[in-house]
């Protein structure tokens, strides 16, 4: 469940996408203007904010810079009817992780919401990742190969992993397995199948791991 935060004074657009989204299981509060999104935020934690870029009072870009002091992994998409390159650009400097033109359907207000989470997960990724925990873990070249298999095929069985790293020693290869799961980069799920973390999806997309 995604905890939503919907900033919108047109009162039939916001009864509409509180309905979408409340269809999808998460969570979702509304409000009328700027100001009491940022008080909502002050009492609660959201995932992602739906911002009006045109409001009574203080505009959704405005706003940013306080959403953002309350809650810096905040993924915050702006809304406008009058969306120009300038305007997107603007709200982009100013912290906005998007810009949805009106109108929209429900799949891109979806589409929209899914993205933006995952943006801000690989940034949140970035700033828990001990640098140290993770060079270490990468120094060695049996487990830089287990990360490109993991990130080639998702999920892997032990024996498959062994396999596709071409290592014979199990032993050896669970010491190692065990230094990448202490870095944060590999875990297993509860049929102790492995996958990427987030946090190893983000170092691999952005280390040359050759």
């Amino acid at each position: 469940m995604i905890n939503i935060l919907i900033a919108e004074d047109d009162a039939d657009l916001r009864i509409n996408m509180v309905d979408i989204l409340e269809l999808e299981g998460h969570k979702v509060t509304a409000v009328d203007c700027a100001e009491l999104a940022i008080s909502a935020c002050e009492q609660e934690t959201f995932d992602i904010a739906l911002m009006d870029l045109l409001m009574p009072g203080m505009t959704g870009v405005e706003a940013i810079s306080n959403l953002r002091q309350l809650n810096p992994f905040l993924a915050i998409v702006i809304i406008t009817a009058y969306a120009t390159v300038d305007t997107a650009v603007d709200a982009m400097k100013k912290g906005a992780d998007s810009v949805m033109t009106k109108p929209f359907n429900a799949g891109e207000l979806l589409m929209t919401i899914k993205r933006s989470i995952a943006e801000k997960q690989l940034l949140k990724s970035a700033s828990d990742i001990d640098p140290d925990s993770v060079y270490a873990a990468l120094a060695n070249p049996l487990r830089r190969r287990t990360l490109k298999q993991l990130g080639t095929h998702k999920q892997l069985k032990f024996m498959d992993l062994c396999r596709l790293v071409d290592v014979e020693d199990h032993t050896k290869f669970n010491f190692h397995l065990r230094q990448l799961k202490k870095a944060g980069l590999v875990q297993q799920n509860e049929n102790k199948i492995y996958l990427l973390t987030t946090t190893g999806q983000f170092v691999l997309q952005n280390h040359n791991l050759s």
